[in-house]
């Protein structure tokens, strides 16, 4: 299936009939309306028609989603009811949903009451910081009897002050009764930053005793608007403290009452969602007083149906024509549950664009490959697919979520696939259990025993995946029906890489001594004959003839690109390797108090769960990270241009339900 075939949409109805067509458009879902406003700028369009829209009304719908969405947030907070793991749309029949949006006002007035609620807890919590830092600030002062808002008498002053932890308060002393002897100093507490001083001395002296203070970093306090001891303070502080208390939990209650209402601000939020798409897609439109006009792409299997649906109910014009010869279009991929679930792969790369082919079919086989091969161990690939087997069967899931699912599912296959050809069972659990070395023996070859043979095949791998990319970029050109390019495109590059793989293999490990001559000598030829071909070929889309030879001697350096990309493919070897071995180093150190006794079993199980579990979260986010990494640079270099542009049809963009329809 791959890239769904679209066909153009153009539709004049009239500007009463809008509303409802545009309705329409949205419970079908399978339009994408393109943006008009290129007419207004075309000088016969300009006098005919406008752009529609209305950005005051689609401002105004903004504010109510973000007002609806924060009630919503807030009372998420307050919402102890259990929720699945993968708790999908809520599911409502157009007749539930017009139900609950037939009382709008009464929603409305829960966001209003929630919104005055959160204020109120604001305010608290404001008053509640102020309190805290007040108590915080009097704490040190406590053991004062002297009310703080009596500061003089009618000869003497009342001076409370701070000086630093280092100061020597009774060296202070001292020398404040030496300058001034009709004065009273007292400490009235010290903490490790500072010492909390109350100093009384007659207003007259009130210069010279600040000079005494001041040598030694005296800075003033003062209690402003406060009455009576700080103990009493403190104690109001902290009566009003409980008081804010009980306040908040009688509003924190009130607030958790409302939470029932949460699924019909649910509804509300998606209605005006849909309400806004409505008035936002209108600006893409143009029109007149009495008519208005749109454009779109829509799939060919729907256009028939489409174009019957709208002409029947309404008085309108709608043409439905093929694209033009190389004309892009909006890109929507149907593929196979297989294929599907690696589309999300591809498009974190680019999404492919209407002229080319889709490569998730041919990507797909060789990414879930190679995440098995990285991973290698049977074990983890049983857990990973019974895991991924079981949330796919109980959970109705998004599409996005399922999608994945789906790939680690078949990735887990890959993993026993892998691992049991390499022997690989949680590492080598069963001959640790058993005390038999051959328990479970691998059903081709053990790579910790024989690493160069899991090399070389990682790299002819490789050299079949880079072979099947330029394959593709062949079946691009013919696409296009460009066929001799396709020939030349991919056939002399066969010739070279098939050369050079035959030049180099007589020096790989390993390699019958009396194969080496005629390998060689096979390799040199299709090397000359591809490089010969190379030079000839590939500039010929140039017009001066020494360009054209300059061109084909320049694209030669594409074998050092092939021998690079090849080389990349040791990483499967390198992940396979790296998982096998520390999954039997864990076994290994898990053993070693024995497993003939109850404390070294439990020892073992201890290790096992816990070494295995990171092993596997570490090893299978490198098996994914990297085998996309070889399809990204690897495999899609040779073919793929993407840049496309996903089909993004006007339908209804819910958040938090699904509409029966």
């Amino acid at each position: 299936m791959a890239v769904v075939n679209m066909n153009k949409l153009s539709l004049i109805g009239l500007e009463s009939d809008k509303e409802a067509i545009m309705e329409s458009l949205m419970k079908m879902g399978v339009v994408e309306v393109t943006n008009l406003d290129q007419k207004i700028d075309e000088e016969e369009w300009s006098q005919l028609v406008a752009l529609d829209g209305n950005e005051e009304e689609v401002a105004s719908l903004e504010e109510d989603i973000a007002k609806i969405s924060s009630a919503i947030d807030y009372l998420a907070k307050f919402d102890t009811r259990k929720k699945g793991l993968f708790e999908p749309k809520r599911r409502l029949s157009d007749n539930q949903y017009r139900e609950i949006l037939s009382n709008q006002e009464a929603i409305w007035k829960v966001s209003e009451q929630i919104g005055r609620y959160d204020i109120q807890l604001s305010t608290l919590r404001t008053e509640l910081n102020k309190l805290s830092n007040a108590i915080a600030t009097y704490e040190p002062w406590k053991s004062l009897d002297v009310p703080v808002h009596i500061t003089s008498t009618q000869k003497t002053t009342i001076s409370l002050g701070v000086v630093p932890a280092l100061v020597d308060t009774e060296h202070l002393k001292e020398e404040l009764y030496e300058q001034v002897a009709e004065c009273y100093l007292e400490v009235v507490n010290t903490d490790k930053d500072q010492s909390y001083l109350i100093v009384i001395y007659y207003t007259l002296f009130e210069e010279n005793v600040m000079q005494v203070l001041k040598q030694d970093g005296f800075s003033k306090v003062s209690f402003k608007e406060m009455d009576g001891t700080i103990k009493e303070n403190i104690h109001k502080a902290n009566t009003r403290i409980q008081e804010i208390e009980i306040e908040r939990q009688k509003i924190e209650a009130n607030i958790k009452g409302l939470v029932d209402q949460k699924e019909k601000l649910e509804v509300l939020f998606d209605y005006l969602v849909m309400q806004r798409d409505k008035k936002e897609v209108l600006s893409s439109i143009v029109k007149t007083d009495s008519v208005f006009m749109l454009n779109g792409w829509l799939p060919q299997a729907t256009s028939e149906k489409v174009q019957e649906m709208i002409a029947e109910q309404w008085e309108c014009i709608v043409e439905v024509k093929e694209p033009e010869q190389g004309e892009e279009f909006p890109v929507l991929l149907r593929n196979n549950g297989f294929v599907e679930s690696t589309e999300t792969i591809t498009a974190m790369y680019s999404t492919p664009n209407s002229l080319e082919i889709d490569p998730n079919s041919i990507m797909a086989p060789f990414f879930v490959l190679f995440f098995g091969l990285m991973l290698s161990d049977a074990g983890y690939g049983i857990l990973l697919a019974l895991g991924t087997g079981f949330i796919l069967f109980k959970y109705e899931l998004e599409d996005g979520m399922r999608r994945f699912m789906k790939l680690l599912m078949y990735c887990g296959f890959a993993t026993i696939f892998w691992g049991a050809l390499f022997g690989g069972w949680f590492g080598n659990l069963f001959p640790i259990l058993t005390g038999v070395e051959t328990a479970m023996k691998p059903l081709w070859f053990n790579p910790i025993d024989d690493p160069e043979r899991l090399l070389l095949w990682s790299l002819l791998f490789g050299v079949v995946h880079v072979y099947v990319g330029i394959f593709v970029r062949a079946l691009n050109h013919m696409k296009h029906k460009k066929y001799l390019d396709a020939v030349l495109d991919t056939v002399p590059w066969y010739i070279v890489f098939t050369g050079f793989v035959f030049f180099v293999l007589p020096y790989l490990p390993k390699m019958d001594p009396a194969v080496v001559a005629p390998l060689v000598t096979t390799g040199l030829y299709l090397l000359g004959i591809g490089v010969v071909l190379l030079i000839l070929t590939q500039g010929r889309n140039e017009k001066n003839i020494f360009m054209k030879l300059f061109s084909g001697i320049a694209s030669l350096y594409d074998l050092v690109g092939f021998m690079s990309d090849v080389l990349s493919y040791s990483r499967l070897l390198a992940l396979g390797l790296a998982t096998s071995v520390i999954a039997s180093i864990i076994n290994d150190m898990g053993a070693m108090q024995g497993l003939d006794n109850i404390g070294g079993i439990v020892v073992f199980l201890l290790i096992f769960i816990l070494g295995h579990a990171l092993n596997f979260a570490i090893n299978a986010l490198g098996a994914y990270v990297h085998s996309s990494r070889l399809q990204y640079i690897e495999f899609f270099g040779k073919f793929y241009k993407g840049g496309g542009k996903s089909f993004a049809p006007f339908k209804r963009n819910t958040k938090y339900i699904n509409l029966n329809n």
